[in-house]
């Protein structure tokens, strides 16, 4: 009931403020002031038009992998922003010919307040949703982590995100709930390579060979950096170990990795350089011997 005869006095006062405005005016007045609101009214209409226009065709927006989910959320502003041009323009208009709008807006008023006690975190939803999107932060298909919670992003829109996990799990999270976003998507990955070698394999030999075989795979379409071989990186009482690393793109490293190992293998087969002599040991049991 408090709620209601607040809002009832703001929309009497506002409706006592806007008549008065217009009270002593004369009915050509009345008119001229009513043709200018409309005209001005489509002005500013026009002009938001051709800003947001040029904004969605300018090169830089496009780029953007969210892009038509950037024009859906802007004609959506657009179009609240003309309803709210439109609705000050026709209670201007009703109080030039001495219309009360009072009614209209005590109405509006305990409908905002609704929203706003009902429908906080809906609302708080939808502005991170938005700027989501308008900031690029993910797209649909990028690998991302948010929270505890890691997979591809199967939809975004502005009250929610789902995404599906390794496990094949999809995760539906309200978009207020998003503080701290990992996009794995937008950076390059590492990967290492480490292989064992017979100590009695010159390190020198074995790093001009592999270097030598895998050189080709620089000019690789999903390479970005390297492959680089780092050389020995640990020694041991009959083996040393080489590492190579390399960096790819999201999701493309999986294949080089393959091939660069099977590269390493067939290079050690063909120059006759010895992997590292795999010992068993047998301990002896009350009856029988386990191997370990």
């Amino acid at each position: 009931m408090n709620i209601e005869k607040n809002t009832d006095a703001v929309a009497s006062e506002a409706d006592q403020a806007l008549r008065s405005t217009f009270r002593g005016l004369e009915s050509w007045e009345r008119l001229l002031v009513v043709a200018l609101v409309v005209i001005g009214t489509f002005v500013i209409l026009k002009i938001i038009d051709s800003f947001i226009g040029r904004q969605l065709n300018s090169d830089k927006i496009k780029e953007k992998g969210s892009y038509n989910r950037i024009v859906t959320v802007t004609n959506l502003i657009r179009r609240i922003i003309k309803v709210i041009l439109i609705f000050i323009g026709v209670t201007i208009v009703m109080s030039v010919f001495n219309i009360s709008i009072a009614p209209i807006i005590a109405t509006l008023g305990v409908f905002s307040l609704a929203i706003g006690v009902g429908a906080q975190s809906l609302v708080k939803d939808f502005i991170n949703g938005f700027f989501i999107i308008f900031e690029d932060q993910y797209s649909v298909g990028d690998l991302v982590e948010i929270g505890d919670i890691e997979g591809v992003v199967e939809y975004l829109g502005l009250r929610v995100t789902k995404i599906r996990d390794f496990d094949k799990i999809l995760h539906v999270i309200p978009n207020s709930n998003i503080s701290i976003i990992s996009n794995k998507e937008r950076a390059n990955i590492r990967t290492k390579i480490e292989f064992y070698l017979d100590n009695s394999c010159d390190p020198d030999f074995v790093e001009e060979k592999i270097k030598a075989a895998i050189e080709k795979y620089r000019d690789h379409e999903d390479m970005v950096i390297g492959p680089n071989l780092w050389g020995v990186t640990e020694n041991g009482k009959d083996a040393y170990k080489m590492a190579l690393v390399y960096y790819t793109r999201q999701g493309r490293q999986y294949d080089l990795e393959f091939a660069l190992r099977s590269e390493i293998l067939k290079t050690m087969q063909r120059e006759n350089i010895k992997s590292p002599m795999i010992r068993n040991k047998f301990i002896k049991g009350e009856d029988d011997h386990a191997l370990l």
